[in-house]
């Protein structure tokens, strides 16, 4: 259940002035982290003396402003790999099942400091973590907001427009040592200071932003000495314009779908680069810088549904407010499919695509789709050697690009043309895909994945001797009787 947040923490987050409807808010999805975890203090928890304990270890879970404790990762500690014992004959080899689990039990004659096999700091007299940060907790919190208001087709103000900064009031967080089928021991409480966060917005979402770090500024049960010692900050994962009610008359964007390539749609094929045009698909720019690609950007996220109803997250290269640069996935089934962009959760904006098994498209050397190739020329001589240089010259930077003459050396020379595209790899076979330059067959001797860069694929095609002193001509190539975009090369 969303926490609805009242219009006064909305105007001390940075909401202008205009009219609140009931029903719209700009849903934020936020979490509590904690980091540099240390316990130096008496515990009295995971002890020989009660019922159903495995001393002295144990798992701690966290109950929060940010949500309820839980036996999962909310507040690890660390992993000693050792053999302890309860008594001489029972024995036990600890954290051989991935947790990462504190000394629970540290005010007990047999587990108390200094012990070098229950504690791992401080001489053997604390512990501390073995591990980075720890989400413990997440919720969602409900803003209420304007309705978004249009400019030039382009909603500017209004909508999540509104929020400028998320603050979480006093924060804390109660640690408890879990057992599962009996009562959780509370070990103690941490009270935090406010964390503020700032958010970049537009009136459709926000992209992901953290707080600073901050540290206890109080304690209770009991209030000393303290026990334990974290950090803790506050992350926005995302936030999204809700309007459940459809409060808000505002048209919504529909997102086109086209080849990356050549700029051409909706065909699109299954493993192919495809870039999607709409207004507010993202408030910030990112690309990826991992691979594989992610499938979520700055909280923004695209889910595929094909002709048969299956669902595929979207690898992505790169997201913008007007642009995304996407990964059809592999597995998507071919006929009309429907892709959607996503804040978060919430789903924004949709378009639909046209899925076949090969959609060709050549990549060009200005990313227009025209003009000459994003290509190198290989030449190699009748006595082996080889060279390679660019299709293209680009005078002037990016969008200059003119072709570079192709000089076809002497008559027993072989002149070839690496060429880049993208939905060609799925082919039927070499024979399935044709080329002509200048109207003249050209012997294709690769279509397929380029085996480098994600998406992209590689044509290898002869240059003809008879085309010598023919100038500009248009480069043609089709798969499966499909053309793709002509480009232009020259051929001196």
């Amino acid at each position: 259940m969303p926490i609805r947040v009242g219009t006064v923490m909305l105007l001390a987050a940075g909401l202008g002035c205009g009219v609140l409807l009931d029903g719209q808010v700009c849903r934020l999805s936020v979490a509590g982290l904690n980091q540099s975890r240390k316990v130096m203090g008496p515990v009295h928890a995971e002890c020989p003396d009660e019922v159903i304990h495995t001393a002295p270890f144990g798992n701690w879970g966290v109950a929060s402003n940010y949500g309820q404790k839980g036996n999962s990762h909310q507040f690890d500690g660390w992993c000693h790999n050792s053999t302890t014992c309860v008594v001489p004959a029972i024995c036990e080899l600890n954290c051989t099942d991935g947790w990462y689990e504190w000394n629970s039990c540290t005010d007990y004659a047999q587990f108390r400091p200094p012990n070098c096999t229950l504690y791992n700091a401080t001489n053997c007299t604390e512990q501390v973590t073995t591990t980075g940060t720890n989400v413990h907790g997440t919720k969602y919190v409900d803003v209420p907001v304007r309705c978004p208001t249009t400019t030039t087709g382009t909603a500017t103000q209004g909508g999540c427009a509104d929020v400028h900064t998320y603050s979480s009031g006093t924060n804390y967080m109660s640690l408890y040592e879990l057992d599962p089928g009996t009562t959780d021991d509370l070990v103690q409480t941490l009270y935090f200071p406010e964390t503020k966060v700032g958010l970049t917005c537009d009136a459709w979402g926000c992209a992901p932003a953290g707080s600073p770090w901050v540290t206890p500024s109080a304690y209770d049960s009991p209030a000393s000495p303290a026990k334990v010692y974290a950090e803790l900050a506050t992350v926005v994962n995302w936030g999204a314009f809700v309007d459940e009610q459809r409060v808000c008359n505002v048209p919504t964007t529909t997102v086109t779908y086209v080849s990356a390539a050549s700029y051409f749609g909706p065909v699109l094929a299954p493993g192919s680069i495809a870039s999607g045009f709409g207004l507010g698909l993202s408030p910030v720019t990112a690309a990826a810088q991992t691979i594989p690609l992610p499938t979520s950007l700055e909280g923004v996220s695209l889910v595929v549904t094909d002709s048969r109803q299956q669902t595929h997250n979207v690898p992505l290269f790169f997201i913008s407010p007007d642009q995304v640069n996407l990964l059809v996935p592999e597995s998507v089934a071919s006929g009309t499919a429907g892709i959607a962009v996503y804040r978060g959760e919430v789903r924004m904006f949709s378009g639909n695509a046209q899925i076949e098994t090969v959609a060709p498209a050549l990549f060009s050397a200005n990313w227009d789709g025209k003009g000459p190739p994003a290509a190198y020329v290989v030449t190699v001589t009748a006595g082996g050697s080889r060279t390679t240089k660019p299709a293209f010259a680009c005078p002037s930077g990016p969008g200059s690009c003119v072709a570079n003459p192709i000089d076809l050396g002497a008559a027993d020379d072989q002149t070839f043309l690496e060429l880049y595209g993208t939905g060609i790899r799925n082919n039927s076979g070499i024979t399935s895909v044709a080329a002509k330059i200048g109207g003249v067959s050209a012997r294709v001797y690769y279509a397929g994945a380029q085996g480098q860069y994600v998406g992209l694929d590689q044509i290898n095609v002869d240059v003809p001797q008879q085309l010598r002193s023919r100038g500009q001509v248009d480069l043609v190539l089709t798969v499966a009787s499909k053309p793709a975009n002509t480009l232009t090369v020259f051929v001196q």
